[in-house]
């Protein structure tokens, strides 16, 4: 399903090439009903003085769904939209008429994720036609809308440049304040312990922010926050929220601004914290897109202590891989892992693919003693984000297995390139041969003087033949054979 939407999308781009409306034209005027009811017409926002940012994407769009979960549109309606500083108007438009309301909302079969959920600007579904009318070629298409009708097209580019676009760029002006908040306060809390809510409020208008107001919902729970100062226009100040133990979904809505409604949120969830010990494994199963998988632990500083960058597994499809992986010191850590494409590990949903899975387990020696974080792509559980914390109490030894049983070597097959991952249990010089099956060494890497633990090598393969191959590693004063293939 993920190849057939890049066929429609490459589709798309060369059908009416050139025939974009370009930069300067005038915008068609169109009326559109969006997925609550309400109808809409844009040369009545023009009249009004208002710059309309128009997103034409489809829903099963990967780098559509990227831009989006930027929340950047959202920001740009929730400051100068009706119900910030009414400004500017933001819509959705999807452009592919075939998919569905259950696609919109994340449990069709053309879909990316859940485009409703979150998204405070209105949506127009069907707008198949009002595409057409603007020429379009590919998606995302992003159109900026001057309040004189003329267009540019803008782009996925940050809040900063949409923000030049939509008034300098367009000569018109912001009115009043116009507050944009970023939550910034504490994401996780370790052992039970307090943690601080905070958000970081910043001015676009030219009018001084004086007083908000804030709900602070916690699991169901809204306290209000009032806050009073002087905030002037391009400044930014910390807006403390409270101080919490309890953990799970916060939402943080800025609901008044000098006096006047406002209309603003943000959803963050807080995580609590598993007990392990020092030493922890890292499994995981790739599905059939194993290039969009990675993940990280980072301690409670932020400082990163391990990890896989997405893409690192390309190639390596239902491929098992362990990691192990010493925390070092008592404390907090973070264990974060991502899907580049927001689908998690659910391949199933495509065909007839394999899900995958993933976990961090707390390990005595070669005993399993605890789970940190478990999943199962099969759950149906689709995330780019997902997140665990641990609280490393007990001290353990990584074991200190042969180094036969700690290689990964990923892709295998491979086409050229590929890695070999492995955990050395004293540092030393490492080398890597590759022997064909004749007996003739084809390549000789020395790896130089490695440390003790997880090291990775590149082992670039483009230059023989294409076959099998035999691989040694000697490393750690250890050495061990594996067998890869040269497609």
């Amino acid at each position: 399903m993920k190849q057939f939407f890049s066929i429609v999308a490459a589709a798309m781009i060369s059908v009416g090439a050139f025939a974009q409306l370009p930069d300067g034209s005038m915008a068609p005027d169109w009326t559109a009903t969006d997925i609550n009811g309400v109808e809409h017409n844009l040369q009545s926002y023009l009249d009004q003085g208002m710059t309309v940012i128009l997103d034409f994407s489809a829903t099963w769009c990967p780098p559509c769904w990227a831009y989006h979960n930027t929340h950047i549109l959202r920001d740009l309606y929730d400051a100068f939209g009706p119900n910030g500083s009414g400004d500017l108007m933001v819509f959705y438009m999807e452009g592919d008429d075939t998919t569905t309301q259950a696609d919109l909302e994340g449990t069709g079969t053309a879909t990316a994720g859940d485009w409703i959920t979150g998204t405070t600007y209105p949506i127009i579904d069907n707008a198949g036609s009002i595409f057409d009318d603007y020429a379009g070629e590919y998606f995302p298409t992003i159109y900026t809308i001057c309040p004189d009708g003329i267009l540019v097209e803008s782009g996925q580019v940050s809040f900063e440049d949409h923000v030049a676009a939509a008034f300098a760029d367009c000569e018109n002006t912001i009115t009043g304040p116009a507050p944009l908040c970023s939550y910034n306060g504490d994401a996780a809390s370790c052992g039970g312990a307090a943690w601080m809510a905070s958000t970081e409020m910043s001015n676009f208008g030219p009018d001084n922010v004086t007083s908000a107001t804030f709900e602070v919902t916690l699991n169901g729970n809204t306290d209000i926050v009032n806050w009073t100062g002087d905030l002037a226009s391009g400044s930014t100040v910390t807006v403390d929220l409270g101080e919490y133990t309890e953990t799970g979904d916060l939402n943080v809505s800025l609901v008044e601004v000098n006096m006047m409604d406002w209309a603003a949120a943000e959803d963050v969830t807080v995580i609590g914290s598993v007990e392990s010990t020092t030493y922890v494994q890292v499994r995981v199963t790739t599905d059939n897109w194993p290039e969009e998988t990675g993940w990280v632990i980072n301690d409670d500083m932020g400082n990163e202590i391990a990890s896989v960058a997405v893409g690192s597994l390309a190639g390596s499809a239902d491929t098992p891989f362990t990691w192990d992986v010493g925390l070092g010191d008592l404390g907090c850590y973070t264990f974060t892992m991502y899907d580049a494409y927001g689908d998690g590990l659910y391949s199933s949903q495509y065909g007839n693919y394999a899900d995958g899975t993933a976990g961090v387990y707390s390990m005595d020696g070669d005993m399993e003693v605890g789970v940190v974080f478990e999943y199962d792509g099969a759950s149906g559980i689709e995330f780019a984000e997902a997140n665990a914390g641990m609280e490393a109490t007990t001290v353990a030894g990584i074991v200190e297995g042969a180094l036969s049983s700690t290689v990964n070597v990923f892709p295998n097959p491979t086409a050229g390139a590929t890695d070999i991952e492995f955990n050395t249990k004293a540092a030393g010089m490492a080398t890597v041969e590759v022997y064909n099956l004749i007996g003739e060494r084809v390549v000789f890497n020395t790896l130089g003087n490695l440390p003790a633990g997880l090291n990775r090598a590149n082992l670039d393969l483009s230059g023989v033949e294409a076959g099998i191959y035999l691989v040694n590693l000697n490393a750690g004063g250890e050495t061990t054979t594996m067998r890869v293939t040269k497609q």
